[in-house]
């Protein structure tokens, strides 16, 4: 699969997410043509914090409703500022999020991040 100049905006605002925030980690990660999967962690000391799911409607500061929101928003900025479409919406409204609970959840979440771009021309939103 390769990878469109659209994913590449995504991919470097992914790495550039830990880089702005030192209170985030990314870890595994995957753009696909019409969604991203990615781990996220959020630390304090570079001790991991657990957060509870779901995010609350008004976004605290360093969660996860934070870290996506500047994500998608700079990621919009970018790609729009490229199609020359001010405002246009690129994301759908919201994302799913999972707490991962251990280290076996986190590996299987890993290798289904790795082998995602194999599933997809069985994908259904691929057209």
């Amino acid at each position: 699969m390769a990878m469109s100049d659209f994913g590449r905006i995504v991919a470097e605002e992914w790495e550039r997410t830990a880089q702005l925030r030192p209170y985030v980690w990314v870890d595994a990660c995957v753009m696909m043509p019409n969604h991203v999967h990615g781990v996220v962690w959020i630390v304090d000391g570079g001790v991991a914090q657990r957060r509870c799911a779901p995010t609350p409607i008004n976004v605290l500061p360093r969660s996860l409703g934070a870290i996506v929101r500047a994500f998608k928003s700079i990621v919009t900025k970018r790609i729009n500022r490229i199609r020359d479409t001010p405002g246009a919406p690129v994301w759908q409204r919201n994302y799913y999020e999972r707490v991962i609970r251990s280290e076996r959840e986190l590996n299987a979440i890993r290798r289904y991040i790795q082998n995602n771009p194999a599933n997809w021309p069985s994908d259904t939103e691929n057209v």
